[in-house]
């Protein structure tokens, strides 16, 4: 009988000390809005889009930088994923890729990967 009143004590305890604690963090509904906006955009060619509806939004940039020798390098993905955020942002539902330029050494980059795209809208 001891044993349990002293366990049952000793949670009671521990409860109400964590009562004070407060759990923060950095997620946020808006970032993963934006993190996923990407997915909803499709790569295409000219030639899949032959025989259907389509309106040009606009010409999109996407960039991929490596600021110093200790971060991860840049590379095409990660520009081709910015411009279809931005293709995102237009009310674009696909791309055509143009092409990518790989620059070293500009003033804000150790390496730096542009890539071009025109945004679409399609009507399926």
């Amino acid at each position: 009988m001891f044993k349990s009143c002293a366990l049952i004590f000793a949670v009671s305890l521990s409860l109400c000390a964590c009562e004070s604690v407060a759990f923060n963090t950095n997620l946020d509904p808006e970032n993963f809005k934006d993190y996923y906006k990407a997915s909803a955009v499709q790569d295409s060619t000219y030639e899949e889009l032959t025989g259907k509806n389509y309106k040009s939004l606009g010409l999109v940039r996407g960039l991929s930088c490596q600021i110093d020798d200790r971060d991860f390098p840049a590379n095409e993905a990660d520009a081709r994923t910015d411009a279809r955020r931005k293709a995102a942002d237009m009310g674009a539902n696909a791309v055509v890729f143009g092409k990518c330029v790989k620059i070293n050494k500009t003033p804000s980059c150790q390496l730096s990967v542009t890539c071009y795209a025109d945004a679409l809208l399609v009507n399926e």
